[in-house]
């Protein structure tokens, strides 16, 4: 090795080491900024003729990147689990500790008190008057939380919004970005745009669950967790929110425009193509799938139980039950049920039949809804395989309502062949095949007048619909959605509060105004009386149609409320565990530890010493050779 290679060599060397202090200086000065990546310089030996020298080759960002790709992940999911966790603390607030004065299972409570306390005393003017306070209590508790949960789903709204923006700014951004570093030498300035890039991906991730990819040129390629393609070098979609202000209980997701009532996902692509990203289904994650879930389903649903409270606590005053009577025991009988001919039935009541199939088979019931022909019913209340519901015209004569019952069970599945028939007057006749049972049978109807010899009264009406009385009508739209908004105490009691106990005014016949008879049912019918929860209320996580007495049923979905938030907290404490551990692995590697960058500094300079040494050598050995 000659004086000029050892001279090229030291100074290789030096330069090196330069550029290794320069590295660990900005670690250094950089070890508290967000996002920063630990940098490390990487050399290799050069071969020139029979010498071996050192030079820098590139500035090496040091992090796991299997590591990182878990963060992104995990990340994702504590935004899931955040947002829900929120949203549903905020539907927390609204329903109130169970048990507290604004709560809705106490103001319920109240009115029933109040209830107990007329049936003791109906003459009492002033019981009556503490009746209707607590009735006009609950209903407006009930207005409340259904506007309370509207809200909250306008502010999911808003936030799918908000977060779609910001999805198509970090693409946009993520594109100058990307862009840069491709084609981009491994020095300092790409480890920085490699920074900058990390912490767009970061934060996409906290809005959308990602997979990334990276070619050899340095460009990135970004798909969520359902495949879909989101950016290759360039943003591969544009995501579009036609977002919607004010919502109300009608205001739900369909695939189909027409019916869609709330903001949805589009995705466009370059080639002018659009697709709708929540009927794809590509939000599995993150925070946009939070919104949408709460939007959706989860707040849908608790308006659902609210408006089941409020049907079943109006129904359960206001409806008429007509028994019918089974004649035999056993397979093969059959049973009458009295029907008024024409029908008093209005829109929405119904006729429930049970039956047996087999001898010892479980009980099923058929529930036959009046509606128009050609009604088809919302799937939330088609019941489930132990409560069938059926939309049937039960209008007309008691031979059309035959006629239509008929028809329907022929055109429902599983049911065996029971015949309806109308053998005279207003007489209902159902026959069991000779494998099969009829269990019991009765009608439903609305009792839509205050007096008229009927102890049941209409004191829940739809204030929304003119203060008429709720019956459960399918025509044109379910008046069961939303009721809990528009609930309202009869005003027709309350100009005239004799009639929470006079419901008999013919001559003759009036009822006393001791009576207790009407207080005493009004009681019963929400405290004992066993009614068909529908499956749209969700309670327990389940879909079958459950039994309870509309007193049970208010302290299940009070409750259950509680019951959800604690476990959507529980979850996100979770999560939020899972993501700290992932981000002490990863910061294992990619955090600046400054007294290792110290240690690695004190080795720099010995050797930048050496080199330098080399140098100054090298130069004393020429100067003595040029002075030969």
């Amino acid at each position: 090795m000659g004086l000029s290679t050892s001279l090229n060599t030291a100074v290789a060397g030096l330069n090196a080491t330069q550029i290794g202090i320069g590295v660990i200086s900005q670690n250094v000065a950089n070890a508290g900024t967000a996002g920063y990546v630990r940098r490390a310089v990487s050399t290799s030996d050069t071969l020139s003729g029979q010498t071996v020298g050192s030079q820098s080759t590139q500035v090496q960002r040091l992090l796991d990147k299997i590591v990182q790709h878990q963060l992104w992940q995990e990340s994702a999911g504590a935004a899931y689990t955040s947002t829900r966790a929120d949203m549903l603390s905020g539907l927390d607030q609204l329903y109130g500790a169970p048990g507290s004065a604004t709560a809705l299972d106490s103001i319920y409570s109240g009115f029933t008190s109040a209830l107990q306390a007329l049936q003791n005393d109906p003459s009492s003017y002033s019981l009556r008057t503490a009746v209707l306070d607590n009735a006009g209590q609950l209903a407006a508790r009930l207005n409340t939380l259904s506007d309370g949960v509207q809200s909250l789903r306008s502010d999911a709204e808003t936030g799918i919004a908000s977060a779609v923006t910001q999805v198509n700014n970090l693409l946009e951004a993520l594109t100058n970005v990307n862009a840069r570093i491709v084609g981009t030498p491994n020095d300092a300035a790409a480890a920085g745009l490699k920074d900058q890039r990390d912490l767009i991906l970061s934060e996409l991730s906290q809005f959308i669950d990602i997979k990334t990819s990276e070619d050899a040129r340095g460009s990135i390629s970004i798909t969520t967790g359902s495949g879909t393609q989101l950016f290759d070098g360039r943003p591969s979609v544009t995501f579009g929110f036609d977002a919607r202000s004010g919502l109300d209980a009608d205001d739900q997701w369909s695939s189909d425009p027409a019916q869609r009532g709330v903001g949805t996902i589009t995705m466009s692509t370059g080639s002018g193509g659009t697709m709708d990203a929540i009927a794809n289904k590509t939000f599995r994650s993150g925070e946009i799938a939070a919104l949408v879930e709460m939007r959706d389903k989860t707040l849908v649903q608790a308006q659902a139980q609210l408006d089941e409270i409020a049907s079943q606590m109006a129904k359960a005053l206001s409806d008429r039950e007509t028994k019918g009577v089974v004649t035999g025991a056993g397979v093969g009988n059959s049973a009458t049920l009295a029907i008024a001919s024409p029908s008093t039935l209005s829109p929405g009541n119904t006729i429930t039949f049970d039956y047996k199939a087999t001898a010892t088979g479980p009980t099923q019931r058929l529930t036959l809804v009046n509606a128009s022909a050609g009604t088809v019913l919302p799937a939330t209340a088609v019941g489930d395989a132990s409560n069938q519901v059926i939309a049937v015209d039960l209008s007309g004569s008691a031979a059309d309502i035959a006629t239509a019952i008929q028809a329907a069970l022929v055109a429902t599945p599983g049911v065996p062949a029971f015949t309806f028939s109308n053998p005279s007057g207003n007489q209902l006749l159902i026959s069991a095949p000779a494998a099969s049972q009829v269990m019991g049978v009765a009608s439903y109807a609305t009792n839509t007048a205050l007096t008229g010899g009927s102890a049941e009264i209409p004191l829940f009406v739809d204030g929304g619909a003119g203060g008429v009385a709720f019956t459960g009508s399918y025509e044109g739209r379910s008046q069961a959605l939303g009721f809990a908004g528009r609930i309202t105490v009869n005003p027709d009691v309350i100009a005239d509060r004799s009639k929470l106990v006079v419901f008999n005014t013919t001559a003759g016949s009036t009822t006393p105004q001791g009576d207790a008879t009407r207080p005493k049912l009004m009681l019963e019918a929400l405290t004992q009386t066993q009614r068909s929860i529908t499956n749209r209320t969700g309670l327990d996580g389940s879909t079958a149609t459950t039994q309870l007495t509309v007193s049970n049923l208010v302290q299940r979905i009070v409750s259950s409320q509680g019951q959800s938030v604690e476990t959507a907290k529980r979850l996100d404490e979770g999560q939020q565990v899972a993501l700290a551990a992932i981000q002490s692995r990863f910061q294992q590697t990619a955090q600046v530890n400054v007294d290792q960058e110290m240690a690695q500094l004190i080795e720099l300079q010995t050797a930048y010493a050496a080199n330098a040494r080399i140098i100054s050598t090298v130069k004393e050995m020429m100067d003595l050779l040029m002075r030969v």
